[in-house]
């Protein structure tokens, strides 16, 4: 089901493609657009826009897209080009990696994570270590 704009309890304001309670979908979601899933889905999702998974999703399923957004139960890895959130209710049984990732009080997390800066700050030029002393002269016999 396609809208165009939605307001739920995580504040999600628009999504593009909403699989609502009570639906299971088996195999693969693959779009440009933001995706939001209350209900049941095995099988993977890849979009280069946002995924929410809400409370009263359960989901099995490999992730990738910009942010992640996990509200539910989640038994698979995240893949975010952004960031990768845990909600109060959220579960995730896989490995993030994603380019920030933030827990809420009472959100659990059983996995590996992985960080993935990309920074746009050109990095410092390599100072020049000092110059070493020069060795001690031995005295000179006269």
């Amino acid at each position: 089901m396609a809208r165009k704009s939605h307001d739920d309890a995580l504040g999600v304001l628009s999504a593009e493609t909403i699989i609502g309670a009570g639906v299971i979908v088996r195999g693969t979601l693959e779009g440009q657009s933001d995706i939001m899933i209350d209900g049941n889905l095995e099988g993977t999702i890849t979009t280069t826009g946002d995924v929410t998974i809400g409370v009263n999703a359960t989901i099995k399923a490999t992730i990738k897209g910009a942010n992640v957004t996990v509200a539910g139960h989640l038994t698979g890895d995240i893949a975010a080009t952004g960031e990768a959130f845990i909600r109060e209710s959220g579960e995730v049984q896989g490995d993030i990696t994603a380019g920030g990732i933030a827990i809420a009080s009472g959100g659990v997390f059983i996995g590996r994570s992985r960080l993935n800066r990309i920074s746009s700050i050109a990095p410092a030029e390599k100072a020049e270590e000092p110059a070493a002393p020069p060795p001690p002269q031995r005295p000179r016999k006269l």
